[in-house]
């Protein structure tokens, strides 16, 4: 698989996110980011490319040393998105995501369509944060520490979940809903799991949900 990551403009992640991708660069992982996080990657390494309409770049900037891509500021879409179609485009299909977390809500929400994105193109992503957060539609297997924090949340209207394994609350052949759901008495929302052994797995046959993984200390 062809590595790749992605830093967003939202909370900037801590230096060792930073270092971890200046190592995965040199080892051959592209790193792309948006205009506005360039200035917190750029002062540990510079990036493959920076994407973006260049409205949220830092006026002290005044020249961006890698590739631009640049975009019109009336667009459809937001400089992550297009980032990573770009990515995806030129064939990186591992790809890590910084910066989604932390910034404006209605910009955090809408993060999540990057890694509907993903799945839609066949591409393994993976939002990292406080939490890691995956977007499953089949089955997921993960290594995790005993004592992680799992939560397991619709992103369609419905999910049906086959399985689970490694998890104190198990569920099995379980349907969850995101609207008609909350009218039931059985209504289970998924939130708050934790593993009980150092691996995960979820198996889901219809739908796709997101996965949030906090590894704890």
């Amino acid at each position: 698989m062809k590595k790749g990551v992605l830093f967003l403009n939202g909370a900037p992640p801590d230096t060792d996110a930073l270092i971890g991708a200046q190592v995965a660069k040199r080892g051959g992982a592209s790193v792309y980011c948006t205009d506005g996080a360039y200035s917190y990657v750029s002062r540990v390494f510079l990036p493959d490319a920076v994407v973006g309409d260049f409205d949220s770049i830092d006026e002290d900037i005044v020249d961006v040393s890698c590739e631009k891509i640049s975009f019109p500021s009336e667009k459809d879409f937001t400089d992550g998105f297009l980032a990573l179609k770009e990515m995806i485009s030129r064939g990186i299909d591992d790809i890590e995501i910084f910066g989604a977390y932390g910034g404006r809500p209605d910009m955090e929400e809408s993060n999540y369509m990057l890694l509907a994105l993903a799945l839609k193109s066949g591409v393994s992503a993976v939002m990292r944060g406080e939490f890691s957060t995956y977007m499953i539609n089949t089955s997921f297997v993960s290594n995790v520490k005993k004592g992680a924090i799992v939560s397991l949340v619709p992103f369609t209207d419905s999910v049906h979940i086959l399985y689970t394994k490694g998890l104190k609350y198990a569920l099995c052949d379980y349907t969850m809903n995101r609207f008609e759901g909350i009218e039931k008495d059985d209504f289970i929302m998924g939130v708050s799991n934790l593993s009980v052994s150092e691996r995960i797995e979820i198996g889901i046959d219809d739908g796709a949900a997101l996965v949030f993984v906090q590894q704890g200390r």
